[in-house]
């Protein structure tokens, strides 16, 4: 499967007028949106999870994003942990790390295969925030 270039997929119409380095910042922009978008998401989960045992404490605030991507993942059954190792080429012990919270800190690469194959799996999800995304910034001024 081919990557999908995130900047190609919000620009179409301008972007053959951006430089390369013009897209990278741009790309580099929406990275950073998607991931505090993806973190408001998997904090929610836990806020309700807190109303529900009424807790008061604040000691899930802080969002392991890849170990989240990598549950997610899991939870819609497309991938085990193998088939995810398989298909990003990450060592499934890495994984697993990952995803219990041993390794908190992957690397920028591993994390980009993650974010990947996440996008391929959660179609739905990068698409609603594509759209939040280009009506934020393509909005007419």
């Amino acid at each position: 499967m081919s990557k999908t270039d995130l900047v190609f997929c919000v620009l179409k119409r301008i972007n053959n007028s951006l430089s390369q380095v013009e897209k990278i910042l741009l790309e580099i922009k929406l990275v950073t949106h998607f991931y505090g978008e993806l973190s408001a998401i998997f904090k929610s989960r836990y806020q309700s999870y807190q109303k529900l045992i009424k807790s008061k404490e604040e000691s899930m605030c802080s969002v392991k994003l890849m170990q989240e991507i990598i549950n997610d993942i899991l939870s819609t059954e497309e991938y085990s942990l193998s088939g995810i190792a398989n298909h990003t080429h990450i060592p499934e012990e890495v994984l697993s790390d990952i995803a219990s919270g041993i390794n908190p800190n992957p690397t920028f690469d591993l994390s980009r295969k993650l974010f990947e194959l996440h996008a391929t799996v959660r179609r739905d999800l990068y698409d609603q925030v594509m759209r939040k995304v280009a009506s934020e910034y393509l909005a007419p001024v």
